[in-house]
């Protein structure tokens, strides 16, 4: 290294007050709650190369490190000074942008007239067009009915905003005023790290700068291998299901396998379901180390040694297999709106993955699903649209080797921060009834698994539309590790105390005066043996309001009356129920794999791939249902079946 280890960590600490004042000020001037109130936002500095040098770790999205900044800045043969360059979409950025509401904006940082770094930022946008308000539904079967797609253009060339561009974005768009308040926002984030940038530069010179970007990469990439090499050599595979109501027959597959060799990683995505004619497809363009694919492992990484550098030299050692046409690499032009959902369950599959690697140190799966609830309806004065994002709904986190899990908040998404209900209420004509930690939604366990959040409002105004995105686990579980028990399922209910409907994943619903919706956010699993959970931690959380007495019973054995535990009676109870270890995955995982056993699962998956995309999604319906009836006759098909069942019903269709 050209940096002396003083040097460096001076460069690492002065980059990080960089982005996060860049993340202060996005905060700050935004104008959507999504942004200013949820934090959907993020910030980066950029190396030439195209890597992240630098991400916040306090304030925004935790998504920055790990994105294919080389395409945005490829995208032009040459910059400016003073150029700031806007884009959405997520073919022509090549899974730099991975759905059209996240407009990202970058501008070179020049020195003595060189680049010696780019400033990123993204923000959320909580409405781009499309075919819903908020311009995110389930239900899109491809990318165009999602909102306006933006390529890489130049927003500002030399200093001067081509108006132009900003009429072109402005007018296909159902909430102008709002969207470039946040771009503006954007571009005062850009102009402070331009800024700073060059103060660092003036101090320590411009080589300095330079060389100190290059040792900060090769830093953390130092540091992530040697976390690396403590965990076990080996193969570990798991796998998990999205529940996907829309242009598919059965839930989708994520399947990995996690090889460990030394100081590297390798991810093999291989055995994860097609793409889908639904929003849930997550557009990598099979990037090194992508960022929605990596998090889970830098998480882990910044547990074990707090202060790595946070950059892209984290995912240097991590290597990926991601089979093109798969939901975690699809082709051009599918739907990507709710592609979040798949990158929580990716999380999901890493974790569980790394708890056969390190058992005693990964906790039980959490929540697994981030719902965004969003309501949209006319201002009755000026006659204006108003769109809003209501909450982000998280649910627990699983129960943790040495405590519980967190109540209310994931570790695959606790960097959303809710919208304070006063907030809600000035924006939207609703009347909040409940929000807060659901009673008796904790998974038992020695170590409970976080509680669910109860998100209930009553509508005041005719003619309010509902959208909710990322709605998952309704009947698939976060598991529970070492006798801890799964999780609970998500519900979502209109009118709840009268003729009560089950919304399920919503697309798009018309509240009338007086409706009322009710969000129950799924939870995370429990962490051992329940039976060894301390009866006073059992009546502490019966006293503030997590469990009744009637749970404290079933789930731990404990029996409480009088606002006491009944020693003998618990003592008693205890004894006569069974000891639990194992992972609890839930009933329907394997009431569902009775019908598709995972080896089938994967044979069919691999024949498919070698079709053509045009005829996949055709043949995938009939070829899922004979199938289906052949593996409840008692005959489950292997991949030599299924290709002969693919030739007979490529035949009928031919004849």
């Amino acid at each position: 290294m050209k940096t002396s280890p003083v040097q460096l960590e001076i460069f690492r600490n002065r980059f990080q007050a960089i982005v996060e004042e860049m993340a202060s000020v996005t905060l700050r001037t935004s104008f959507t709650v999504f942004v200013k109130e949820t934090s959907d936002f993020g910030a980066c500095l950029v190396a030439p190369t195209g890597e992240v040098l630098a991400a916040p770790t306090e304030t925004s999205v935790s998504l920055m490190v790990g994105l294919p900044g080389w395409e945005a800045v490829k995208a032009f043969d040459s910059y400016e000074e003073g150029d700031v360059c806007i884009a959405n979409d997520p073919d022509t950025t090549r899974g730099l942008s991975t759905h059209l509401p996240d407009i990202w904006v970058w501008r070179p940082i020049f020195v003595e007239g060189e680049i010696v770094a780019f400033a990123f930022n993204f923000i959320h946008s909580s409405d781009v067009g499309g075919r819903v308000p908020g311009s995110i539904t389930p239900v899109a079967t491809d990318v165009w009915q999602e909102g306006i797609r933006i390529p890489p253009l130049k927003l500002v060339r030399a200093g001067q905003i081509n108006e132009d561009i900003v009429k072109l974005i402005l007018t296909n768009c159902r909430i102008p005023d709002g969207n470039w308040g946040d771009i503006k926002a954007e571009l005062a984030s850009l102009a402070t790290a331009d800024r700073r940038v060059r103060e660092l530069a003036q101090r320590y010179g411009r080589q300095a700068v330079a060389d100190g970007i290059t040792d900060l990469l090769a830093s953390a990439e130092t540091r992530a291998r040697r976390i690396i090499a403590t965990i076990p050599d080996g193969s570990y595979s798991a796998s998990d299901y999205m529940e996907i109501e829309a242009g598919v027959t059965r839930p989708i597959r994520i399947a990995l396998t996690l090889h460990v060799a030394g100081e590297d990683i390798a991810l093999d995505f291989t055995g994860t379901d097609l793409q889908v004619k639904a929003a849930f497809n997550l557009p990598t363009y099979g990037q090194p180390g992508h960022y929605m694919l990596s998090l889970a492992m830098l998480n882990y990484f910044r547990t074990l040694d707090p202060q790595i550098p946070y950059n892209s030299g984290l995912t240097r050692p991590l290597k990926m297999t991601l089979p093109q046409g798969t939901i975690v690499n699809p082709d051009p032009g599918r739907a990507y709106g709710v592609r979040a959902a798949t990158f929580i369950r990716v999380m999901d599959v890493i974790m569980a993955c790394l708890g056969q690697a390190l058992p005693e140190a990964t906790p039980a799966a959490s929540a697994g699903a981030i719902a965004i609830v969003l309501l949209s309806n006319f201002d009755p004065k000026s006659g204006q649209r108003r769109i809003t994002v209501a909450q982000p709904l998280s649910g627990g986190s699983g129960g943790r080797p040495r405590q519980d899990g967190i109540e209310g908040t994931s570790f695959t998404g606790g960097w959303l921060r809710n919208v304070p209900n006063e907030v809600l209420e000035a924006e939207m004509p609703i009347l909040v009834e409940e929000y807060g930690y659901a009673t008796d939604s904790a998974a038992a366990g020695l170590h409970r698994g976080g509680a669910a959040v109860r998100f209930r409002f009553r509508n005041l105004q005719p003619g309010t539309v509902l959208t909710a995105r990322g709605l998952e686990r309704f009947r698939f579980n976060a598991w529970g590790l070492h006798g801890g028990a799964a999780g609970a399922n998500t519900q979502v209910r209109l009118n709840p105390e009268g003729a009560a409907r089950d919304l399920g994943q919503i697309d798009l619903v018309e509240l009338d005066r007086g409706d009322v919706v009710d969000f129950l956010s799924p939870s995370g699993g429990g962490y051992g043996d329940p039976r060894a959970r301390a009866p006073e931690a059992v009546l502490r959380d019966v006293e503030e309001g997590y469990l009744t007495c009637a749970a404290a019973r079933a789930g731990y054995g404990v029996v409480i009356g009088g606002g006491a535990v009944d020693v003998a009676a618990t003592e008693a109870l205890r004894l006569s129920l069974p000891a639990q270890a194992g992972i609890d995955k839930g009933s329907h995982r394997a009431r569902f794999e009775a019908d598709w056993p995972e080896a089938v699962q994967e044979a069919l998956i691999a024949a498919l791939l070698l079709r053509p995309a045009a005829v996949r999604d055709t043949l995938r319906t009939g070829l899922e249902a004979r199938v289906l009836a052949e593996t409840r006759a008692g005959t489950p098909p292997d991949r030599t079946r299924i290709e002969a069942l693919i030739t007979e019903l490529t035949s009928e269709e031919t004849a």
